[in-house]
């Protein structure tokens, strides 16, 4: 759904924007010349304003989750991704629109995506990649409690003293 809005979204704005194919020769008396497609910032600024959107969404996300219980929640991950994305693209922006060449633009824009979706990987997916492989199962418990009308399971961890460390189940009629 959010994809499809996305490409519809850029769709809507490369007809109203149409992009135009030109050369130019940054310096004059260089032999080089760069075929770019220019793109006007009516055609550029929605997809990048729904990014934005998309970005804020994620935080406001984060933000409302952060008091569920720790096995829940994961507000902290969400809210480095998001903030990680935030900086890349505050960074990201202004130096492609200063770079002088097309060629180091692509380099830019390319670098860029590929490390913002590098670090939100990372950041989504290292909390559960540590718990599949560095978890101790024996020292894991779980309890099961019975709710008003609905059962829930939460894990306990049995801490190295011998003492139990339980969570309180996680009821959402009651949240």
């Amino acid at each position: 759904m959010v994809i499809c809005l996305q490409v519809i979204i850029l769709m809507i704005s490369g007809m109203i924007a149409l992009p135009e194919v030109k050369l130019r020769q940054q310096i004059p008396t260089e032999k080089h010349v760069e075929l770019y497609c220019d793109w006007s910032l009516t055609g550029f600024l929605p997809p990048l304003a729904y990014n934005l959107a998309v970005i804020i969404l994620c935080a406001l996300h984060g933000f409302l989750t952060r008091k569920l219980p720790e096995n829940f929640n994961e507000a902290w991950y969400i809210f480095v991704s998001v903030s990680t994305t935030t900086f890349l693209w505050t960074v990201f922006l202004p130096t492609y629109f200063t770079t002088f060449y097309a060629t180091n633009q692509v380099v830019l824009l390319a670098s860029c995506l590929l490390l913002n979706a590098g670090l939100t990987l990372l950041c989504l997916y290292i909390p559960k990649i540590y718990a599949i492989y560095f978890m101790d199962e024996t020292k894991l418990k779980f309890s099961q409690t019975l709710g008003m009308e609905s059962s829930s399971v939460a894990p306990s961890m049995i801490s190295n003293h011998g003492q139990e460390l339980s969570v309180a189940p996680y009821h959402p009629n009651l949240a």
